[in-house]
Formats: structure tokens, sequence, C-alpha cells
């Protein structure tokens, strides 16, 4: 049952993350601000997180390990971006 809510909760995040990169791309192709294109990179890779994260589940050969290094590399890179994109002045 709580593996079931998780696999729920883990979809909605995709989702969301992916309707956020949608709604930061347009703002972004109207503003032309460069700070909402770091936060739509950071949209995207959160939803990349999420789906790799969940991978294991497509494809059972895939460690683990490799799955996490990655899932905390791109967290690292999340944090950059929103970093960035909070300081940067356009």
């Amino acid at each position: 049952m709580i593996d079931l809510l998780g696999y729920i909760l883990d979809s909605i995040v995709i989702v969301l993350g992916g309707l956020l990169s949608v709604v930061a791309w347009k703002a972004y192709k109207k503003s032309g601000m460069k700070s909402i294109l770091l936060l739509l990179l950071a949209f995207l890779m959160f939803t990349i997180k999420k789906i790799i994260e969940n991978f294991h589940l497509l494809n059972g050969t895939v460690s683990l390990d490799i799955i996490d290094i990655t899932s905390t590399t791109l967290e690292l890179g999340i944090l950059l971006l929103f970093f960035v994109a909070l300081v940067k002045r356009d």
C-alpha cells in the first residue's frame, strides 16, 4: 500500500514538474529573462531526476548505486540553477 502511494506521488511530481516547465517556457518566451530560462532548466532537471529515480521499475538491470549517484548529481545541478536564477539580474 505504501509503495503504491509512493508511485502515485512520484507520478504527480513528474506531471507537476512537466507543467511547471511548460509554464516557465511560456514565461521565458514572453519576457526573455535569463533567470526564467534557468528556472525552466531546473524544473526539467527535477522532472528528469524523478523519472530516473523510478527507472528501476521499468528496467531492473540498472544498478541502484548508479541511480543514486545520478539523482544526487541532478539535485546539485537543480540547487545551483535555483541559486543562480535568484541572484542573476536581467
